[in-house]
C-alpha cells in the first residue's frame, strides 16, 4: 500500500535587506573590535599599497 501526502508546507523566505544595519539585534550586525578598526593603521596599509609595497 503507498500512502501519497502532499509536502510540507514551507514558511515563506524572509526578505534580504540591503539597507543599513538597525542595531545590534539586527542579524547582518557584526560586531568588529577597536583594535581591527585602528584608523592610523589603516591609512598606512593604504598608503602602502598606493606605493605598491606590502606593509
Amino acid at each position: 500500500m503507498i500512502v501519497i501526502t502532499s509536502p510540507r508546507p514551507r514558511r515563506p523566505k524572509q526578505p534580504h535587506y540591503t539597507g543599513p544595519v538597525g542595531g545590534l539585534y539586527d542579524s547582518r550586525f557584526r560586531y568588529t573590535p577597536a583594535v581591527a578598526t585602528d584608523i592610523s593603521k589603516t591609512f598606512k596599509r593604504v598608503r602602502a599599497e598606493q606605493r605598491g609595497a606590502r606593509p
